[in-house]
């Protein structure tokens, strides 16, 4: 890792990478490498703060299942049982058809694969503003709707998980925010972790660069749970542990129901998971792009391990690809399966 990452951060104009890898629930490397703050030469550290993008999914994930396990929501039930302040719109497919089950696996046919993000003087959209299809110039007029019939294939859809942040809203009577800061990131506690933009997040946060290299602002988003995570490599670390061992928040029964593949996914996904055949081995996981950000994380959990990359530039993705590969082959030199 010390010989590749820096060049790797070089040639793709990435000032810095924040990396953790877990084996048999040991932490056996926790590393910071180049830069948080280019211009005032503050380095990457565990403590630094990342947008992770559609890593804000599993969380949510975790959110949604912990309501499934006190019996406050189905996983099978129409989610429209549960929804008062926005509908899906009526279209030619049947959206009693659309559950939690099959949104959190992207099968349930919905429409907006991902959202921007927006700059920090503007107002945000309401949360069925957003679902209208209000999301500024980049998604303006692609309300969520009904593209085609559910359970018949996959098609991922960040607006899936925006009716999940709303779902969350009617059935708690709770903002997202508090409820995933009460119900999953204080028990784990995740302090430097929110879907909140605060003074206190934006004190530790990186800055992120753009293709080539230069700061551009921290994006807001209506769309939290789909894009909205704020979080540290430290804070991150817990999360990865709690889905390898016993936690306070769901049981193994959820979690590893959540890492089941579904088969009209082409087995790729379970609930709100990646799922990856590395080698002679599989994986569990998300990874997460934002304008300024990439993120990823990926388990193995059958030897209790896992690598977490986060950073801080446009160009991430090439840096962790390369990453995870390098991690990959040597997870399988050590007999993997």
């Amino acid at each position: 890792m010390d010989n590749t990452i820096p060049s790797l951060l070089e040639e793709n104009n990435v000032p810095g990478l924040a990396i953790a890898i877990i084996e048999y629930n040991e932490i056996i490397l926790k590393k910071g490498y180049g830069f948080a703050d280019i211009e005032n030469s503050i380095p990457v550290t565990a403590n630094t703060g990342f947008n992770v993008g559609s890593v804000s999914k599993t969380l949510t994930a975790w959110g949604i299942m912990k309501l499934v396990e006190t019996g406050k929501v189905d996983l099978d039930e129409p989610i429209e049982n549960y929804l008062s302040r926005w509908k899906i719109p009526e279209s030619e497919f049947d959206h009693t058809k659309v559950t939690i089950r099959n949104i959190l696996s992207h099968t349930a046919g919905l429409s907006v694969h991902g959202y921007p993000g927006f700059p920090p003087e503007m107002e945000l959209p309401t949360l069925e503003q957003s679902l209208e299809g209000e999301n500024g110039p980049v998604r303006e007029n692609e309300p969520v709707k009904l593209i085609h019939e559910p359970n018949t294939e996959f098609k991922y859809s960040g607006g899936g998980f925006t009716i999940l942040q709303l779902l969350i809203e009617e059935v708690t009577g709770k903002s997202f925010s508090d409820f995933m800061e009460e119900t999953v990131f204080a028990p784990l506690k995740m302090k430097n972790t929110g879907f909140t933009i605060s003074t206190d997040i934006l004190k530790s946060s990186a800055s992120p660069y753009d293709e080539e290299g230069n700061p551009i602002y921290i994006e807001r988003f209506t769309a939290k749970a789909a894009a909205g995570l704020h979080t540290t490599l430290n804070n991150f670390i817990v999360f990865v542990q709690a889905n390898l061992q016993e936690n306070s928040i769901l049981n193994e029964r959820s979690i590893s129901m959540m890492m089941e593949p579904i088969p009209v996914t082409n087995n790729m996904y379970g609930l709100s998971y990646r799922l990856m055949k590395a080698s002679s081995f599989m994986l569990a996981g998300h990874a997460g792009s934002n304008d300024g950000w990439e993120a990823a994380f990926f388990l193995h959990p059958q030897s209790d391990s896992g690598i977490v990359m986060l950073s801080n530039g446009s160009l991430g993705k090439n840096v962790l690809i390369s990453t995870l590969r390098n991690w990959i082959a040597w997870k399988s030199s050590r007999g993997a399966e």
